[in-house]
């Protein structure tokens, strides 16, 4: 993954804020083997890891720690490889497994079959890979890597995690994608990574009320035949309903955006799981050979966190006064073969271009780790590449699961996945801390502000009211009615 390199900011610099090797040379990544939590006031986070100076591991770097001053460095994309359990359909076919998990970070495949002339293993090393057969490994891949990158979002970095994968692979499965509003904001345990950083989000948010003024806001698209399409906008069911046309633009202070997306503020973990839970409703999905339910497009869940130091908290010159990062957590269609699934018609059309954009995923993936030094990157080859350009390359930590069949049958596709997952692992992103605050957005929230404060007079002179008529009835005082501005 690369030494993080930083340059300081004013309250002074950060020394590896993100290492990637530990001294034995596999892969840590800022790991550690506890779950502690962070949050956005700093923390010890996740403990023994190996993540900058700090032996504690992911935590401590909140926008109140005295050390959170760098605002530049660089950092690899992670790579976690995730091979589930047998399928029904593959057990129906007596198919045997041929993917062999070697913890912590290694996975290793037999020669392939059908006249190759390789006779060695093949042998790839990432920075975890997982059997998931339990619910204890779903937890271990949240802790080890999920959790580490949700502690840079809430102190103000841009964060990705994507799946990548064959169809039928498990991909919405890991990313909890399909999850339900009960298994999001219900009292049990949250499977899948997206249920999982929600809860995890939520938590560290209700700690950091008191010095900030939180905000989230949540938009929902997918890539469906190389257009940008709105989930979380209802189509009537006859189609009428006009589907508003997005836009993909970019700013030196937004980076990469999306234009004319529905943005929505929520309060809870079920205002976001009742998002996700309709967006993913309207998502394209059909039935192949392969997967009953296969997704025909890429879906882009984004949380847009931004963070206002409170006028009335507590001086503290070091502290942000302003940050705001986003988390896209990405569910990619799965790569497909005609042949495997059966697809005719639309269903053909849908997999051509979803081999398209994964095509163009691929060939930004070569030109960014191309020791040749190519400088052209073709982030505008395809829609998915271009809402991705600042997660491979950009203004991201970036999280990287490759989720494989360990079908015999399939161990073509899946030496594909594993070859295009160990490529990512080679990109080097460029970090920026998003404490800058736009015109447009400084007026914005000072309206904001005001219309708060103004109500809230409001609502005391009409408390200073009441109590003063009840409590003697020959004075009498005449009610200031609220504002009624609109800005």
């Amino acid at each position: 993954m690369g030494n993080c390199c930083c340059k300081s900011g004013a309250a002074g610099a950060i020394a590896a804020t993100q290492s990637d090797r530990g001294d034995s040379g596999n892969p840590s990544s800022g790991i550690g083997k506890g779950t502690g939590k962070s949050t956005l006031n700093g923390g010890s986070g996740v403990g023994n890891g190996k993540q900058g100076a700090s032996a504690d591991g992911v935590g401590g770097l909140g926008p109140t720690d005295p050390n959170y001053g760098a605002v530049e460095s660089t950092s690899s994309v992670k790579v976690a490889v995730v091979v589930r359990p047998l399928i029904d359909l593959e057990k129906a076919k007596k198919a045997k497994e041929c993917v062999e998990v070697q913890p912590p970070n290694k996975i290793k495949l037999p020669p392939l079959q059908l006249g190759s002339t390789n006779t060695e293993a093949y042998n790839f090393d990432y920075d975890r890979a997982y059997k998931l057969d339990s619910k204890e490994e779903s937890r271990r891949l949240f802790a080890e890597l999920v959790q580490p990158l949700l502690d840079r979002y809430l102190q103000g970095f841009n964060v990705t995690v994507f799946a990548y994968g064959q169809t039928g692979s498990g991909k919405t499965y890991t990313m909890g994608t399909a999850a339900s509003v009960k298994e999001v904001s219900g009292k049990g345990e949250a499977t899948g990574i997206i249920p999982r950083s929600i809860k995890s989000i939520f938590a560290a948010m209700q700690q950091s009320r008191a010095d900030y003024d939180v905000t989230m806001k949540v938009d929902f698209v997918e890539v469906y035949q190389d257009q940008v399409r709105d989930l979380l906008i209802n189509p009537n069911e006859d189609g009428t309903t006009r589907m508003p046309v997005i836009d993909i633009r970019e700013s030196p202070s937004q980076g990469i955006f999306l234009e004319g997306v529905r943005e929505v503020e929520v309060k809870t973990e079920t205002d976001i799981a009742q998002l996700l839970e309709a967006g993913n409703g309207h998502r394209a999905v059909a039935a192949h050979n392969l997967n009953d339910a296969s997704s025909r497009s890429h879906a882009i869940f984004t949380l847009t966190l931004e963070q206002r130091r409170k006028p009335n908290a507590p001086p503290d010159s070091k502290a942000p006064k302003f940050l705001k990062s986003k988390l896209h957590l990405v569910d990619l269609a799965g790569s497909e073969r005609a042949d495997d699934t059966g697809a005719t018609g639309k269903q053909l059309a849908e997999g051509i271009n979803i081999n398209k954009g994964l095509l163009a995923l691929g060939n930004v993936i070569s030109a960014l780790t191309d020791r040749k030094g190519r400088r052209h990157i073709p982030y505008r080859d395809s829609k998915l590449t271009r809402i991705l350009q600042d997660s491979l390359g950009g203004n991201s930590e970036t999280l990287m699961v490759a989720c494989v069949s360990p079908a015999q049958y399939n161990q073509e596709q899946t030496l594909s996945t594993l070859r295009y997952a160990s490529r990512a692992r080679s990109i080097q992103n460029s970090l920026r801390l998003n404490s800058k605050m736009s015109a447009e957005e400084e007026v914005l929230y000072l309206r904001k502000v005001l219309i708060e404060r103004e109500n809230e007079i409001a609502l005391l002179k009409e408390q200073l009211v009441a109590g003063a008529n009840k409590g003697n009835n020959n004075i009498k005082v005449t009610a200031v009615a609220p504002p009624s501005k609109a800005w």
